[in-house]
Order: structure tokens, then C-alpha cells, then sequence
């Protein structure tokens, strides 16, 4: 069978196990299609391949899952209803009062005996997401999505901060896709305002 979904990588080179992949954007796509639970936008961005010689392009499957991700995560919003619109504002204030804790102390910990996610590399990047609430800093939506902390016994619980590490994420989402609505409604408007060329 040949595998010719995205790019792949030179055979001594390693990239996501194809039919990994294939099986993982066809149960999205069906999902999509009402035939299974609705998928959540965080399920996509949770996914992982296995890494294989000659397998697709990284960038390329990220790329695709990022697009992926932002539209399922749409479908979310136009799902729950007129009164369930997004609401950024809302969003911000949940993620400030979530994340106000102390230093080490902002997530529950995994226990001395199991893995967790370094104390000080996830308080670092929390620190940088509340100066982004306060306007005094800026983060991308990939800059979110590709953040990592070191593994460390005895540091913060992994899924409570995938989970609001998902939060920040689709906030930043909401927030990006909420001032391109503006800017196109602005250029809409511009264009009504002046009216035929001559």
C-alpha cells in the first residue's frame, strides 16, 4: 500500500508512522461526519505517532493537525448555540484566577515516586501566559502548543497541566480567530464606505 497522504522523509531519516496517521484523520474525519462522538479539539492536539524511517514529514503532519485542530474547535463553538458563543473576556479572567497560585504550588503534585513535569519550567511558562493576560506580553498559538518541561519525580501532576496548557491554547485560539472576525469586518466596511470605484 502506498502512503501519499503528506510527504515523506528519506528512507534513512524517521517521521510519523504513516498508517498511524491515515487511521488517526480517519476516525477525525468520521467523527466529523456524526458517525462517532464528536472529537475535541485537545484530542488532536494530544495526538502522537510513532517515530519510523521514511515515514511522513513532521512538519507537514503538524501543520495539517494545527488546521485540524482550529476547525474542529470551531465546530465546538458553532455547536453549543447562540448563547454559547466564546467569550474571550470570560476565558481570561477563568485562566488569571486559575493561575494566580504561588510559585510551586500552582498544580496539584504527581508524588515522589511518579514522574511529573518540572516545577520550575512549568511556573516559568505560567508566569509568561499571565503577563500575556496582562497585555505586557505576547505568545503565539504555536508558541503554546510547543511548549515542554523536563520531566522530574515529584513535580506538578502531567494531565492538570495538559489541561490548562489545552485552555491557554484554545483561548489564544478563540482570541486570534475574534480579531481576524474585526479586521475582516473592518475591511468589509471600508469597502462599503467608499463605495463603487469611479
Amino acid at each position: 500500500m502506498k502512503h501519499t497522504m503528506f510527504p515523506r522523509v528519506r528512507r534513512w531519516r524517521r517521521g510519523y508512522h504513516c498508517r498511524q496517521v491515515e487511521a488517526f484523520l480517519s476516525s477525525v474525519e468520521v467523527s466529523l461526519g456524526g458517525h462517532l462522538p464528536p472529537m475535541a479539539a485537545s484530542d488532536i492536539r494530544r495526538a502522537g505517532f510513532e517515530l519510523v524511517r521514511h515515514g511522513y514529514a513532521v512538519a507537514d503532519v503538524d501543520h495539517h493537525l494545527d488546521a485540524l485542530e482550529e476547525r474542529v474547535l470551531t465546530l465546538q463553538t458553532a455547536a453549543s448555540g447562540r448563547r454559547g458563543r466564546p467569550d474571550p473576556a470570560s476565558d481570561e479572567q477563568f485562566l488569571r484566577d486559575e493561575l494566580s497560585g504561588p510559585h510551586m504550588r500552582r498544580f496539584p503534585r504527581a508524588g515522589m515516586l511518579r514522574r511529573g513535569y518540572d516545577v520550575d519550567d512549568v511556573d516559568d511558562f505560567i508566569d509568561r501566559v499571565t503577563s500575556v493576560l496582562a497585555g505586557t506580553d505576547e505568545m503565539t498559538v504555536d508558541e503554546a502548543r510547543a511548549a515542554g518541561f523536563c520531566p522530574k519525580r515529584g513535580g506538578y501532576d502531567e494531565e492538570s497541566v495538559d489541561e490548562t496548557l489545552d485552555r491557554v491554547v484554545e483561548w489564544l485560539l478563540v482570541k486570534r480567530r475574534a480579531a481576524t472576525d474585526v479586521a475582516h469586518r473592518a475591511a468589509r466596511t471600508d469597502v462599503e464606505t467608499a463605495g463603487p470605484s469611479a
